[in-house]
């Protein structure tokens, strides 16, 4: 059987929501989305795909909405009596005007920490995983050995590795292959 997504957890809103705030917190995905686009186009392409998901069913009228959540009470009850594991119900979005600035940028800054183990997001502040509580370490990048930069062995001037002639003396540096 497949498993239906929460959308109202994904979008950090309440079952009982209205309209106009999946419609506010659907934007703020969709800006999300794009912010992504050049630095990471497979993770912008999925939340585009979520978004259109979404979309579907919750913002395509009343009759599909209503659709949707009872397919999500049903999955709701199957999942209950599989195992009783009591969840907590996802916060309430209490629309942009009461956000601050830097929950925003903590909610973005989110979706590019990730936990090694199960890939949770996480906050760059987070020490532990709140999914599978493993220690988050950042990966911290090998330093490069300093390279000597070449030069001219008539004039000492600095070379980029495509030069073939010395721009300030005209020496032939490499040979072309």
């Amino acid at each position: 059987m497949q498993r239906q997504e929460d959308w109202y957890a994904n979008l950090g809103l309440s079952p009982q929501a209205p309209e106009e705030q999946i419609a506010q917190a659907v934007e703020r995905l969709s800006r999300q989305a794009a912010a992504l686009a050049v630095t990471a186009p497979e993770r912008s392409q999925r939340l585009r795909d979520t978004i259109r998901l979404i979309k579907r069913d919750l913002l395509s009228g009343q009759e599909n909405r209503q659709r949707y959540d009872l397919g999500l009470a049903a999955a709701a009850g199957l999942a209950t009596q599989a195992a009783p594991v009591p969840v907590a119900p996802a916060p309430a979005f209490s629309g942009l005007g009461s956000e601050g600035v830097g929950s925003r940028i903590a909610r973005f800054l989110r979706t590019g920490w990730t936990c090694a183990a199960c890939g949770k997001e996480a906050l760059p502040s987070d020490r532990f995983c709140t999914k599978c509580g493993t220690p988050i370490k950042p990966v911290q990048p090998e330093a490069a050995p300093a390279m000597a930069r070449p030069a001219c062995v008539r004039c000492g001037s600095a070379l980029t590795a495509n030069d073939v002639f010395c721009s300030s003396c005209g020496t032939r540096v490499r040979t072309e292959r």
